[in-house]
């Protein structure tokens, strides 16, 4: 039997003024860590608002744990930890009564988690939330994410204005809260680090269009580049560029048919390695602007 979706959206398209999400289609199966990529301004943040009923899809359908919006609303964000892009609402509350206010609406609240998250912040329980610098409001509102005790975790740039070191800290605990359960976490970033060292898949947003979702450690091995003894002739199958030199960088989406290629010209394949996310997101978008896709 087929495990449900934790996250199923279905042909979803949002628009806002000249703007344009979608559409987007995307199943995220539990267990996982997903991150979805792009630069800002890429429909990120939409995305989660819409994941969450903040912001209602103009086309298309929204599941979470097989359950839809507003009818489950209730159900559905009970089982949902949150950090939006902006955190509102806290300024005037501390730590301590942030978390007395949000456990009230979690059957499943941790409080020790949320005791031993806050401690690592070393600020007062009583000081206002708008008086913390940014980078310690962005890890309070995750602590509060995490000490839900919610099987999905859906974490909009938790790291953004965050030190390099409290980052690696986050997501160690990120790694840490997938160890309880069969738990999900959706993060976006813009980050290709995060991604590299915590995500099991990746979903790929560029001014609204979505490129694509992919297993990260696939995805990474299908793109590969291959330097050569000299530089190809005419169009080799899996090619996507050639950078000419010595030897010459050959980049292929399809490594082992375009080394077969290559191998019958007489070509020979030095070595090869992966591309890193940054230049595989490069090569989508490319492709996705070859194709005429505005």
């Amino acid at each position: 039997m087929t495990e449900q979706p934790v996250i199923s959206l279905k042909d979803v398209r949002k628009s806002y003024g000249s703007f344009e999400l979608g559409p987007v289609d995307l199943e995220v199966e539990p267990g996982y860590v997903v991150a979805v990529v792009g630069p800002n301004g890429s429909g990120k943040s939409t995305l989660f608002r819409m994941l969450m009923n903040l912001a209602r899809p103009d086309e298309g359908e929204v599941s979470l744990f097989g359950g839809t919006y507003p009818e489950d609303e209730v159900e559905i964000k009970q089982r949902v930890g949150y950090v939006p892009e902006r955190s509102v609402g806290h300024d005037e509350m501390g730590a301590t009564a942030l978390g007395e206010f949000v456990s009230r609406w979690y059957p499943t609240w941790e409080q020790e988690t949320y005791e031993d998250l806050v401690s690592r912040l070393r600020v007062e329980p009583g000081k206002r939330f708008g008086k913390l610098s940014g980078g310690i409001q962005r890890r309070l509102a995750f602590a509060l994410a995490a000490a839900t005790g919610a099987e999905l975790l859906l974490l909009d740039e938790p790291t953004a204005g965050v030190d390099p070191f409290a980052r690696r800290e986050m997501l160690g605990d990120i790694s840490e809260f997938m160890q309880t359960g069969d738990r999900t976490v959706v993060f976006a970033t813009h980050v290709m680090e995060e991604v590299r060292r915590i995500a099991d898949y990746v979903a790929f947003l560029v001014d609204g269009d979505f490129l694509g979702f992919y297993e990260k450690d696939a995805l990474l091995e299908r793109w590969r580049a291959l330097w050569t003894d000299r530089e190809p002739d005419g169009d080799a199958p899996g090619v996507v560029e050639i950078e000419a030199g010595h030897p010459t960088r050959v980049i292929s989406d399809d490594p082992e048919v375009t080394e077969q290629a290559l191998s019958r010209d007489g070509i020979r394949v030095v070595r090869s390695g992966p591309l890193d996310l940054e230049e595989v997101l490069s090569h989508l978008m490319r492709r996705r602007n070859e194709s005429g896709v505005s």
